[in-house]
């Protein structure tokens, strides 16, 4: 695995997030995917998933500012800043400004998004 290909899950994570793009997101994530939100809240990947497929969380558009990607052990951390439009829960859209640290690894011969936790900048 090479910080391009980490690099490149973490984009294809955004762009398949701002198209409510189910189907990608199952294949690039992790059974075990968490999602930590902003608020704290540690999201199960299936949880998160049926959200995004409902409209509960709908995102409009995902725009990258930022990526930087490290080495630890043998998985890769991407930590990106994009600008995100979306509604979530039924509120009303907005922009936030999202920093988010990624784990990307192996599963089963597959690199795949292991976790994400998402703060505001």
């Amino acid at each position: 695995m090479t910080e391009e290909k980490a690099i490149e899950q973490y984009r294809q994570f955004n762009i398949a997030m701002a198209a409510d793009d189910v189907h990608t997101l199952e294949e690039l994530l992790a059974p075990s995917f968490t999602l930590t939100h902003m608020t704290g809240y540690v999201q199960p990947r299936t949880e998160w998933l049926n959200e995004v497929g409902n409209g509960q969380m709908h995102y409009f558009s995902s725009r990258e500012e930022t990526v930087a990607v490290k080495a630890v052990g043998d998985r890769w951390q991407v930590t990106g800043r994009n600008q995100v439009l979306a509604s979530i829960h039924g509120g009303s859209k907005y922009k936030w400004g999202l920093n988010t640290v990624m784990m990307v690894g192996l599963v089963d011969g597959q690199l795949q998004v292991l976790s994400a936790v998402v703060t505001s900048y």
